[in-house]
């Protein structure tokens, strides 16, 4: 699966669920920020990862959309999904 882009730019609407809770560690050089605290976070170190999911109805598209949203760790993610 390639990667995909993200709604760390706040709560995505309430037709999006999450499909996958996971730790994580990429091969990947890449920094972004928490979603919920907004720090730093290396891709090549230990974070929290949740993937999302909606349904889209468009004849002759894909029918399922994906987004990842990174955090610190875990509990950022509860946070994050507390608030929405």
């Amino acid at each position: 699966m390639s990667k995909t882009s993200r709604p760390g730019r706040g709560h995505p609407g309430p037709e999006w669920r999450v499909s996958h809770r996971a730790s994580r560690t990429d091969w990947s050089d890449t920094v972004e920020r928490c979603a919920a605290c907004h720090a730093r976070v290396d891709l090549s170190e230990p974070h929290f990862q949740l993937l999302l999911e909606r349904d889209i109805d468009k004849p002759g598209k894909i029918t399922l959309e994906r987004e990842r949203v990174v955090f610190c760790d875990e509990s950022c993610a509860a946070e994050w999904e507390s608030t929405a």
